[in-house]
């Protein structure tokens, strides 16, 4: 909840030597019981620093509760947990000063309301499931919460997506909360508006990406070949440019004062001033040129980067993080890629459906620039899978003539890397950017893994997924395991993540999603992962400016040879789709060593990664230091203390005072 507040340095001395897995826990994806892969046992998580719990939403509807206490030996505790009585959870946050498990859940069908619930914390003291405290009207789709640092405010996420209900589009408009007054009876809930950011016109011109700007919507509505299937004359009358605009993710200013709002599919960030719940300014991501950096677009199994004359890619972040270095707040991006899908509407095209080989557009009365052309032909003359996927949005495609829309640059989705802006009053200045760098690695220690793919759909047919699963997941299921479709034969299924390098390259490559940051041997570090390949990246990024690759790991070796299925039955399988990644410090980890919960959505699991520092690293938490080493780390178990806080070196109090002389420390280095 607390921003990282650092003060740079480039000395690299106490770097951390390591990060390794020290255990993994199986979690259920029903109120304490059920196990079963692709269910979303672990859709987020969070951690109670005090208490020492993890908290597991799943989506069918339950939250599991991990004693954590020891690293070691996580276990689950199947009769505490919350039920959500089928409710779709979205996220989960932890005030553990004020002792609260904060939930949000979505209405069933999106697009109405949604809330955003309070349950007390499980205590050691008092062993029992989280009592409700209230709950607290939302908008639609909240889809993320998260506390400041205190607990004084809570903001809220509602990224508003669009359904198709009776034939029609429905689509609210995004917006972001921010609600005070938590531990009162009646909470104070602050809608901020994303309507006055700008008309359609406008946000185009800043760049930022508008999925169905209103003539986009007449185009596909009423001239496409798709205009027969579509209803969207009910938002083209109702209008307004904030129905695009989709926050995904949030992190508040290292003084609290702003909340930074991320829009996915939009690929820009809103700023919003705190004290008066406003909106201040938009500001794009900005397109990423492929025109001088590898990438790889060919699904043949090789690691193969080429760089493509006039391709560009938005960022489309999922996950932000914010660090405040030297009093500047910097936002870190996970650059993963995402689009819209309306019934019969799609915005992301297979290039050779979008364009024909000779450079003509296949869309009905769609036409396409010179530059556009060149570039397109230029791209296949060298060797762009022809199913690239392509957008149909605002970044690629003018509809100012709503029924002859201009293809006037080929953009694709994500951007392949990890950037990091500087937030100035005048808006983002792109730091850095990881470039090629995620790829130009996965080949190099992981080629077996290289934006591969394993998610749900690798379920193993006539599992607890198949039997609740739609129509279209239960053939999805299928053909996966058919090895005359897109199963395998050896071993007989649905493939292992081995089997299925390059599946991603046309995509989004690898689609990195969530992203942290926090303190690990003193330096202020970044973790990212891949939601389809499982790969790690950790960076060192003390000099802000030039961050520096520590370590690139796999969350699940084992995905090599086995399917999820096979792997998940013998429990070698690691997390796929780690879709929630938490940096803990020394400070608050249970064994007094700094690490990294990853939890696996689709896996079910959770893992714990420990740093190893190195034996000049001077810890400002602990009276006597020596080299940090796993198995010291595993024999340090907290004590329970009369407030029910745990505590490795001292009392609470003590605990206030070691951490003034680290902030002290920190100034004068």
């Amino acid at each position: 909840m607390s921003t990282p507040s650092f003060k740079s340095n480039s000395k690299a001395k106490d770097q951390p030597l390591s990060l390794d897995l020290q255990s993994r826990v199986y979690v259920p994806y029903g109120k304490g019981s059920g196990m079963a892969f692709g269910m979303g046992a672990a859709e987020q998580v969070a951690f109670d620093t005090i208490e020492k719990y993890i908290y597991a939403i799943s989506e069918q509807g339950a939250v599991n509760v991990v004693d954590f206490v020891n690293v070691s030996t996580p276990t689950v505790l199947p009769s505490l947990y919350i039920d959500l009585q089928g409710a779709k959870a979205t996220d989960i946050e932890i005030c553990a000063s004020k002792g609260w498990v904060i939930v949000a859940t979505s209405a069933a069908d999106k697009v109405s309301n949604g809330k955003v619930h309070i349950f007390t914390t499980v205590k050691r003291t008092s062993l029992a499931s989280p009592t409700k405290l209230k709950e607290i009207i939302v908008g639609p789709l909240p889809d993320m919460i998260l506390p400041n640092g205190d607990c004084t405010k809570l903001a809220v996420a509602n990224e508003g997506e669009g359904a198709i209900i009776s034939g029609k589009l429905v689509d609210p408009e995004g917006s972001a909360m921010i609600v005070s007054g938590l531990d009162t009876a009646s909470p104070q809930v602050n809608r901020v508006s994303l309507a006055n950011l700008g008309s359609d016109t406008e946000l185009i011109a800043k760049g930022v990406h508008l999925p169905l700007p209103l003539n986009a919507l007449e185009y596909w509505d009423i001239h496409s070949d798709v205009a027969s299937d579509l209803d969207f004359a009910d938002i083209r009358s109702n209008y307004n440019a904030a129905v695009n605009l989709e926050p995904e993710y949030m992190a508040w200013s290292g003084d609290g004062t702003k909340l930074y709002v991320s829009l996915q599919e939009n690929s820009a960030m809103v700023t919003v001033d705190v004290a008066s719940a406003t909106a201040t300014r938009i500001d794009a991501y900005g397109l990423k040129s492929w025109a001088a950096l590898g990438i790889d677009l060919v699904k043949d199994k090789a690691c193969d980067l080429t760089v493509y004359s006039g391709l560009y890619s938005m960022r489309n972040p999922d996950s932000i993080a914010v660090v405040n270095v030297d009093n500047v707040d910097y936002i870190l991006t996970a650059n993963e890629g995402d689009d819209k899908e309306y019934g019969d509407y799609e915005e992301k095209w297979k290039a050779k459906d979008l364009i024909s080989s000779s450079g003509t557009p296949k869309p009905k009365g769609m036409t396409i620039t010179q530059q556009a052309k060149t570039a397109y032909l230029s791209q296949n003359s060298d060797g762009a899978d022809s199913k690239r996927r392509l957008s149909v949005g605002s970044s690629a495609v003018d509809y100012t003539n709503s029924s002859a829309p201009q293809i006037h640059k080929t953009v694709m989705f994500g951007g392949r890397s990890l950037s990091i802006y500087k937030r100035l009053d005048s808006g983002l200045n792109l730091t850095w950017d990881s470039g090629s760098q995620l790829e130009e690695e996965s080949c190099k220690n992981f080629n077996w893994a290289h934006n591969g793919v394993q998610d749900e759909e690798f379920s193993p047919v006539n599992g607890t997924m198949y039997n609740t699963a739609s129509t279209k997941m239960k053939k999805t299921l299928d053909e996966m395991n058919d090895p005359n479709k897109d199963g395998c034969s050896n071993p007989l299924g649905a493939c292992p993540l081995g089997q299925t390098i390059d599946a991603r390259s046309p995509k989004d490559g690898p689609a990195t999603e969530a992203i942290t940051a926090g303190i690990a041997c003193g330096r202020l570090i970044m973790v990212t992962a891949g939601e389809k390949n499982g790969i790690i990246y950790v960076y060192d990024i003390s000099d802000i400016s030039s961050p520096a690759l520590l370590f690139v790991k796999h969350l699940s070796p084992a995905s090599k040879d086995k399917n999820p299925g096979s792997a998940y039955a013998d429990k070698t399988l690691g997390e796929l789709d780690p879709e929630s990644i938490i940096l803990v410090d020394e400070q608050k980890s249970p064994s007094g060593n700094a690490g990294v919960l990853f939890a696996g959505a689709w896996s079910g699991t959770i893992s714990w990664w420990e740093f190893q520092c190195p034996s000049s690293y001077v810890s400002p938490y602990k009276p006597t230091q020596t080299t940090t080493t796993t198995a010291a780390a595993q024999t340090m178990t907290p004590t329970t203390v009369a407030d029910s806080s745990f505590s490795m070196w001292g009392s609470v109090p003590t605990l206030w005072l070691h951490a003034c002389i680290f902030a002290f420390a920190y100034q004068l280095a």
